[in-house]
């Protein structure tokens, strides 16, 4: 049998199954019950037909391998020729020397957070080495080992081991936000069922102590609001509620800010956006609105005759009294005739000019 190993290649020979020697390159012949398996320097060291024991413990092997043991709680970053190439986990390990030179660096997780490693290699490990949690700029964050606070973060990007310790992290965003709180049946003070939209603004201040008194402030907020709404507009007529909504939302920030004042939050507004009432009560109150409007036109229809009938009045007044203002007057209206006038029939038993006289004449009173 011939066989010929590359230089990037080395040589495993096996007499009847049993490891014998390592072959470097070159061309080899062989008889009998001999088999070599070819393995690439370039790889890790891994045989299908013996353990790495087994060729670590070849008098071949000294001076060829370089190996490296990970323990459980540990994980192994692997350099060649300088530059990082691999992140080994539990386990014993080993590679060829010609494939260049190998550096071993052993890091425990047993203290999650990673400090020392550089980003350009964390980005090319794998999600199942390493999670990294990353705080925009308007959020905090409480990191959490198997349950336990602890670590406050800052806006940045936090990477850690997914060891044997379970690492959570809680955002909480410092921003202004806006909840709204729809379709709220309420029954006024005097017994009208309504249905309100409302809305709250609010931040958190504290988000150390907020974490601390609840799992989910967002549904506290919402609860304390919505109790504080029902309490409050019970407690208001139909009509209240309906004519002084400005006054009413400032009052209602004072009743939220009462039930959520041990929640470590600032509520910014509040106020109600819809009012929604029965079908019934809807349809009375455009009855009484039209009969408003119906009123008001009518008093604006009888002061303006009023004041038509008054301005007659006076001008009769003004023409009795002034001969040359009545007179001015026919003629007024005797232009605004003959502008209209198509013909003229004259008639032939006397002038044209006396005709016209008797027409815009004095007459005697």
């Amino acid at each position: 049998m011939k066989v010929i190993i590359n230089e990037n290649q080395k040589g495993l020979l096996f007499n009847n199954g049993i490891l014998k020697n390592i072959l470097g390159a070159g061309k080899y012949s062989f008889f009998g019950g001999k088999t070599v398996e070819k393995l690439s320097v370039d790889e890790e060291i891994s045989s299908a037909g013996c353990t790495l024991r087994k060729i670590l413990d070849c008098p071949d092997a000294k001076g060829q391998i370089s190996e490296v043991t990970v323990k459980n709680g540990e994980v192994c970053l692997h350099y060649i020729d300088g530059c990082f190439e691999n992140c080994l986990t539990a386990g014993h390990h080993a590679f060829w020397n010609d494939g260049g030179a190998h550096e071993f660096r052993v890091i425990s997780t047993d203290e999650p957070k990673i400090t020392d490693v550089p980003a350009v290699i964390l980005s090319s490990l794998s999600a199942g080495l390493v999670t990294q949690f990353l705080v925009p700029e308007h959020c905090r964050a409480i990191i959490y080992y198997n349950g336990k606070p602890a670590e406050y973060l800052e806006p940045g990007k936090y990477p850690y081991w997914n060891g044997a310790v379970r690492v959570t992290c809680a955002l909480y965003d410092m921003r202004l936000r806006e909840m709204p709180i729809a379709g709220q049946e309420i029954l006024t003070k005097d017994k009208v069922g309504v249905r309100v939209n409302f809305v709250l603004n609010w931040r958190i201040t504290d988000y150390i102590k907020v974490s601390e008194i609840t799992a989910d402030i967002d549904k506290n907020v919402y609860t304390a609001a919505q109790l504080a709404l029902r309490d409050y507009l019970g407690g208001k007529t139909m009509d209240e509620l309906l004519g002084d909504r400005e006054n009413i939302g400032n009052e209602l920030i004072e009743q939220i800010k009462k039930r959520t004042g041990g929640m470590f939050i600032e509520v910014v507004s509040a106020g109600i956006k819809d009012v929604i009432l029965p079908g019934e009560i809807t349809a009375i109150m455009n009855t009484v609105l039209a009969a408003e409007k119906r009123a008001q036109a009518n008093v604006i229809t009888r002061r303006e005759e009023v004041a038509s009938t008054r301005s007659l009045l006076n001008t009769a007044k003004l023409l009795e009294e002034n001969k040359t203002l009545r007179r001015l007057k026919e003629l007024e209206y005797i232009e605004k005739i003959f502008a209209n006038v198509g013909e003229i029939t004259v008639d032939a038993r006397s002038s044209l000019l006396n005709q016209l006289a008797q027409i815009i004449g004095d007459k005697d009173e």
